[in-house]
């Protein structure tokens, strides 16, 4: 199967340089090629959606859209959830299913299918519109993304005879983020309506799709799976914090051995991903501290407080945190009020404050100020994304 990023090169939808800034940005954030893409401005919704369909042989989809209920009951909410996938329409003899990555949900199809008793006709649809049609219908927990809340913004000025940047339509905005915000809550209220089926032929969002050309599988019910839950990871030294970070294969390796590093020195710690002007929660451990709470984090930084300073020096901080609005929502995030002073540090990757990493010793407590041990990790966090990002590019190229 070709790759996306060869796809939209071949079409002329971006450059050589547009792609692997891509492949830096989802190395650091995560998410699929597409949805960074788009996020940096590069690529159309629409196109991407086109491109998609191309790549895995299936009709697409694309903008608004809004799923029949009837489509919804075949059955349970959490089947949706874990599989990633958004029944859409439901006739006598077909059920339309929103899908990501066809080859690896053939399980999740097949067992609709036999659930349904129906023809399972596949629809490939961007990772963000999934993203916000399992949060909106399946009640499902996605942290959120620049693109939910329309603050896309290109990392680097254009080249003359590079494609025009995309415009991004139909995302949530800056308003209606903070509200969701402060109701600690990630389920956007104003997007995804309007999607239309007709006949033989799907209309998704107003565009027409492309008729699928394969025979589907034969449907089988799969076992049930098991759920097997993740042991806590324990804490770490400067020695094997440094060694991890050198081994990491992905920045979720990253992640778990700075916190790992930091477990051992606080009593709390999170990881905070910075896109411009928007700071979303990533990862976090510590007394109080949920997985869910960090990752309903959503800092604006047109606010004045101090991880905004923290972005905008590229130095650490050491001290009382600005009290703000914001601010009093991020601490109700992590389970509890604001420490007597905390410490922040920004990550960089090739120059540019990726990430923030957080840590204090809980509500009304002193944060030790000695943080020389946590300057040298974050300074071995550049040089292992640097790693990576060679390494997926590389891999591209070949």
């Amino acid at each position: 199967m070709p790759r996306l990023g060869s796809l939209l090169l071949e079409e002329k939808l971006i450059t050589q340089a547009q792609l692997e800034e891509g492949l830096e940005t989802q190395v650091v954030y995560g998410g699929r090629l597409g949805t960074n893409l788009v996020e940096l401005g590069f690529v159309k919704e629409a196109d991407l959606a086109r491109v998609l369909g191309r790549q895995h042989n299936i009709p697409f989809a694309s903008g608004e859209m809004v799923p029949d209920p009837a489509a919804i009951a075949v059955t349970e909410l959490a089947f949706y959830d874990d599989k990633d996938v958004m029944p859409m329409r439901v006739d006598a003899t077909k059920l339309t299913l929103a899908i990501m990555h066809p080859k690896q949900q053939l399980a999740a199809i097949d067992a609709l299918g036999f659930k349904s008793g129906k023809r399972v006709v596949q629809v490939v649809i961007p990772e963000f519109r999934m993203t916000q049609l399992l949060r909106k219908y399946a009640k499902a927990f996605r942290p959120m993304r620049p693109i939910d809340m329309n603050t896309l913004r290109p990392t680097k000025a254009q080249n003359a005879g590079d494609p025009k940047l995309a415009e991004v339509d139909d995302l949530i905005n800056e308003g209606d983020f903070a509200s969701l915000y402060a109701q600690a809550s990630a389920v956007e209220e104003e997007v995804l309506e309007g999607a239309v089926i007709e006949d033989e032929v799907p209309v998704i969002g107003g565009e027409i799709i492309e008729a699928p050309t394969e025979q589907l599988p034969a449907l089988v019910k799969p076992p049930p799976p098991l759920v097997v839950p993740k042991p806590e990871l324990p804490a770490v030294n400067f020695a094997e914090a440094q060694k991890l970070l050198q081994a990491s294969q992905d920045r979720e390796d990253i992640a778990r051995t700075v916190l790992r590093f930091a477990k051992g020195k606080f009593k709390r710690a999170l990881l905070l991903s910075v896109r411009g002007d928007l700071v979303t929660g990533w990862q976090g451990i510590g007394k109080g501290v949920t997985q869910q709470g960090v990752q309903r984090i959503g800092l604006s930084l047109k606010e004045d407080n101090s991880v905004k300073m923290v972005r905008d020096l590229r130095s650490h901080f050491i001290g009382p945190m600005k009290r703000t609005p914001g601010m009093a929502v991020f601490y109700k995030m992590l389970g509890g009020g604001y420490p007597t002073t905390a410490v922040m540090m920004p990550l960089l990757v090739r120059g540019k404050p990726v990430h923030i990493l957080y840590v204090d010793n809980g509500p009304d407590q002193m944060t030790p100020p000695d943080i020389g041990e946590l300057l040298i990790v974050s300074q071995g966090v550049s040089r292992s994304y640097d790693t990576l990002i060679k390494a997926r590019q590389a891999a591209r190229a070949g």
